[in-house]
């Protein structure tokens, strides 16, 4: 068992490597992908099992028994940010699980302003006036793969490509994260994945250069059979990254699903906010899933999820 574990605890060390680097660069990756996940409190990098786990956790796609496809809408914000997600994912021999994840977050109808008289402060004879509309648009392309490596240990990679659009300023930038599942017994699994692990940059064509910091989320889902069906309870943290230069506190989050033939009731709580949400499969090969997102001082996200199996 110790040699088997050698990949997480190598995986820890790995985020000694976190260094300076441009503060909320990558933010726009950090809002996660799929209802389900996000009904849970982001808590999923331990059961991420599904087309998702590209994102979540490139070890939990040694889990897929059939080809998978999966689409997420979600509108933030009384729809002010689009987000979405697509992923295909297929097991394979070589590689026992391999996924090709693309997300995608825009803002429309952001307005550029300027002064009539630029040499002068603004005042009442001298307001802002609008110059021109633009949107924003940020792209990431994941090509992910897995490995078993005995019967409880999976390895997984997802290397990243990354575009930024602000009106005609664009960057690209490309990285790689690193997962490890381990399935401690047939009720626990642990996990953790390492983001941006080579410090991703993000060149901009203006000659100036961001660039995403390493972080690490750890996670454990215990599995327990109640009530003629399913209990799961989720826990994850980061640490790295963004979480630990905006805050001394550890993040933590957590969730709680239980699923019973075709439905799934689920709970959850992010860094303090509230989640709920709800799954049907209503034939064996598609799943929906519903995610309401609370936020305290803004309008509150709604998610939708469609995977298909086949």
């Amino acid at each position: 068992m110790s040699k088997s574990l050698l990949p997480l605890a190598l995986a820890l060390l790995l985020t000694g490597a976190v260094h300076a680097a441009s503060r909320y660069a990558g933010e726009f990756l950090g809002l996660g992908a799929g209802a389900r996940s996000a009904a849970l409190g982001s808590a999923y990098v331990a059961l991420a099992d599904d087309a998702t786990a590209g994102y979540w956790n490139a070890a939990g796609l040694s889990a897929l028994s059939s080809r998978q496809v999966h689409l997420t809408h979600s509108e933030h914000f009384s729809g002010l940010i689009q987000r979405d997600f697509v992923a295909i994912a297929r097991p394979g021999r070589l590689l026992h699980g391999m996924a090709l994840s693309l997300v995608r977050m825009g803002v429309d109808d952001i307005h550029f302003t300027e002064l009539p008289d630029p040499l002068q402060p603004p005042s009442t004879d001298n307001r802002p006036l609008i110059a021109s509309t633009e949107q924003s648009a940020d792209y990431a392309l994941y090509l992910s793969g897995s490995r078993r490596v005995g019967a409880r240990l999976s390895l997984g990679l997802s290397a990243k490509a990354i575009y930024r659009q602000v009106a005609s300023i664009n960057a690209y930038g490309f990285g790689l994260d690193l997962g490890v599942r381990y399935q401690l017994s047939h009720q626990i699994a642990l996990a953790a994945n390492v983001r941006d692990i080579t410090t991703t940059p993000i060149v901009w064509n203006t000659d100036s250069t961001d660039r995403i910091q390493p972080s690490l989320l750890l996670g454990v889902a215990y599995a327990i059979p109640i009530a003629e069906g399913q209990t799961t309870a989720l826990l994850s943290t980061r640490s790295g990254g963004d979480a630990s230069a905006a805050t001394d506190d550890v993040p933590l989050n957590a969730g709680l699903e239980y699923r019973h033939r075709y439905i799934a009731l689920r709970a959850g709580l992010e860094e303090g906010r509230q989640s709920f949400g709800l799954g049907l499969t209503p034939h064996h090969s598609l799943d929906l899933d519903l995610a309401y997102l609370q936020h305290d001082a803004l309008e509150a996200t709604y998610q939708l999820s469609a995977s298909f199996r086949f």
